[in-house]
C-alpha cells in the first residue's frame, strides 16, 4: 500500500471525503476526484482504496474493494459492518490492513464481481474494541449499534451510489447494494434497515441500562429517516436483537407483537448459531417479524458458536455460500 496525502472536498449532503489514504492500481497512485455535483470519480485500474468520510463530527474510514477481471459496470455492492473486535489487523488502522476475516470477505466479493465497502465505526471515535466502558451507557452511545453505526452504513451507501468511473458510468448499481454485519455489526445491520415509517406518533426514543432509563436528553438519538433509495437486503450474523428496549417491549416478552415497533424496510437473512447467548432474543425477533409478514429468512447452525464465521469448518463455509447466493438473488445478479 502507498500513501497519498491529497485532500478532497465536500461532495454530497452529509457525505464528505476528507483524505484518500492509499490506493492500489495498475498505474500507481490514482485517487478519486470529486465533482461539484457530488459524484466521486475513480480510475478503472484502482482495485482497493481507503477513504475517510465525515459522519457528524467523526472521521470514519471506509475500505473500498473494487473487483478485478470483471467486465461489467454497475456492480452490485455490499457494505460490511464489523463486530465488537473492530475491523483492522492487530487493531491498527494505520497500516490499512484488515483482519483475516474481512480480507476473506473482500476476496469473496472480488471473485463474485461485487464491490465491498468495509466500514470502520471504531477508530475514528477513539475506540479499539467494544469492551469496558464502551459496553454500557452513556459511553456506549458514541458507538451505538442502534443509532450511530446505522449513520455510518448510510453514508457508505451514499458513497457507493455516487461512485463513478472516468467515463461517467456508475461503478455501483445504486439500487443493488446489500448490507452485511457480524455480532455488534449485525445489530447495526438490523438497526440500519429499520423502517422509520413504522414509528408510532409521539414515540419517545429511550434505552435502559442497569435499571436506568436514558432518553434523548441524555444522549439517545432517534434513528435517521430511511433513505429514499436504501439497501436492497441485509445479512445478519449472530447479533443481538434486544436493543436495550430501544424498540419498545422486550422482544421475548408477552407484549412483543404489539409493543415492539421494530420492522425492516428490506429483506433480512439471519445466520444464527445454536450456542450463543444472543441467539434467544434474535430468534424471538425473527419469529415476531415472520408472524407480522416481514421479509425475513433464517438459517440455524446446530452446534455453532458466536463468531463461527471465521471458524474453519463446514458450517462457516456453508453460511458464506448461502450469504453470497442470497445477495446474488436480492442484488439482481442472477
Amino acid at each position: 500500500m502507498k500513501t497519498n496525502p491529497k485532500s478532497l472536498h465536500l461532495i454530497n449532503l452529509s457525505l464528505i471525503f476528507l483524505l484518500l489514504l492509499s490506493s492500489c492500481s495498475e498505474d500507481g497512485i490514482n485517487p478519486p476526484s470529486v465533482l461539484e455535483d457530488g459524484e466521486a470519480v475513480i480510475s478503472p485500474t484502482i482495485s482497493d482504496t481507503i477513504v475517510h468520510v465525515m459522519v457528524g463530527n467523526d472521521r470514519i474510514p471506509i475500505y473500498l474493494s473494487i473487483p478485478k477481471d470483471c467486465d461489467q459496470k454497475n456492480h452490485a455492492a455490499v457494505v460490511v459492518m464489523h463486530g465488537s473486535d473492530g475491523m483492522w489487523a492487530n487493531h491498527d488502522p494505520s497500516k490499512g490492513t484488515m483482519s483475516g476475516q474481512f480480507n476473506e470477505w473482500r476476496q469473496f466479493f472480488d471473485e463474485n464481481c461485487m464491490v465491498g465497502a468495509f466500514v470502520d465505526s471504531y477508530s475514528g471515535r477513539g475506540v479499539s474494541t467494544r469492551t469496558g466502558k464502551w459496553t454500557t451507557a452513556p459511553d456506549n452511545f458514541k458507538i451505538s449499534s442502534q443509532f450511530v453505526r446505522p449513520r455510518d452504513a448510510n453514508v457508505a451507501l451514499a458513497l457507493l451510489q455516487n461512485l463513478r468511473y472516468s467515463d461517467g458510468s456508475s461503478v455501483v448499481s445504486p439500487n443493488d447494494i446489500g448490507l452485511l454485519g457480524f455480532s455488534d455489526g449485525a445489530t447495526a445491520v438490523a438497526s440500519t434497515l429499520y423502517d422509520t415509517d413504522a414509528t408510532l406518533e409521539g414515540w419517545e426514543w429511550t434505552q435502559t441500562f442497569n435499571g436506568k432509563e436514558y432518553d434523548e436528553s441524555l444522549g439517545v438519538l432517534a434513528p435517521e429517516p430511511r433513505p429514499d433509495a436504501g439497501f436492497a437486503a441485509g445479512v445478519f450474523y449472530y447479533g443481538g436483537s434486544g436493543g436495550y428496549d430501544y424498540w419498545g417491549s422486550a422482544i421475548c416478552g408477552p407484549n412483543a407483537m404489539q409493543g415492539n415497533i421494530y420492522r425492516p424496510y428490506a429483506p433480512i437473512l439471519y445466520q444464527i448459531p445454536e450456542v450463543d447467548e444472543l441467539t434467544e432474543n434474535t430468534l424471538c425477533m425473527f419469529n415476531v417479524l415472520e408472524q407480522k409478514g416481514d421479509p425475513v429468512e433464517l438459517n440455524f447452525y446446530e452446534g455453532a458458536e458466536h463468531g463461527f464465521d471465521f471458524d474453519d469448518n463446514a458450517q462457516s463455509a456453508l453460511a458464506r455460500e448461502r450469504t453470497i447466493a442470497w445477495f446474488k438473488e436480492k442484488l439482481h445478479m442472477e
